[in-house]
């Protein structure tokens, strides 16, 4: 089977924001795993308000995350609670487009999340999305792409900072592609987090 991306965001609590003893049992309770390929987690940018946070980790199948959540799951998401003020949203990714940790190791991670709108097919938003993600690594910048079970699609880009990624999208070349990605996907969330990878 093909390594996967368990995607986990949530409001940030102080606990998470000060990475205090809690958050540190939280990834402890990953990073100790078998079946683990790595381990990410961040705050949402200052720029963006720095509210949400994420823990982002590969493993080498979906069945390996599965024996976690069957034997860690309960103390796992106990901890993840306490991390957390509001809703916990939760994804599984399959590498559709290169691998993520390239961006992830970068000092800004773009992630972009969308769904296709009604009327577009999801074919015509993994072309646009690939489409895109091509673009950004032509230029330089690590760009991979995931996709769920149920047809959300992730785009992970790698950059020096925000605003260099919203000047990117601006260029000609990656202006009409972007503005093609509005279009199958209006309610795609985009955000910025500054992550940290786990030792083993």
């Amino acid at each position: 089977m093909a390594p996967i991306l368990s995607y986990i965001t949530f409001p940030a609590s102080q606990s998470f924001i000060a990475e205090d003893a809690q958050v540190k049992s939280a990834i402890e309770e990953l990073t100790n795993t078998d079946g683990l390929i790595s381990s990410y987690h961040g705050l949402q940018v200052p720029e963006e308000g720095a509210k949400f946070g994420y823990l982002l980790s590969t493993w080498e199948s979906p069945e390996k995350l599965k024996a976690f959540r069957d034997v860690s799951g309960d103390k796992f998401n106990s901890l993840l609670a306490r991390l957390s003020v509001g809703e916990i949203e939760r994804y599984e990714f399959v590498a559709i487009r290169r691998v993520p940790e390239p961006a992830f190791e970068s000092k800004v991670v773009e992630l972009a999340i969308g769904r296709c709108a009604e009327g577009v097919t999801l074919d015509a938003h993994r072309a646009i999305t690939i489409k895109m993600s091509d673009t950004i690594q032509a230029a330089g910048w690590p760009c991979a792409v995931g996709e769920s079970a149920d047809g959300i699609i992730l785009l992970a880009a790698g950059w020096e900072s925000s605003t260099e990624h919203w000047d990117f999208s601006k260029r000609e070349g990656a202006r009409d592609v972007f503005a093609e990605i509005q279009k199958t996907a209006p309610d795609a969330k985009f955000t910025h987090v500054s992550l940290k990878k786990s030792s083993r």
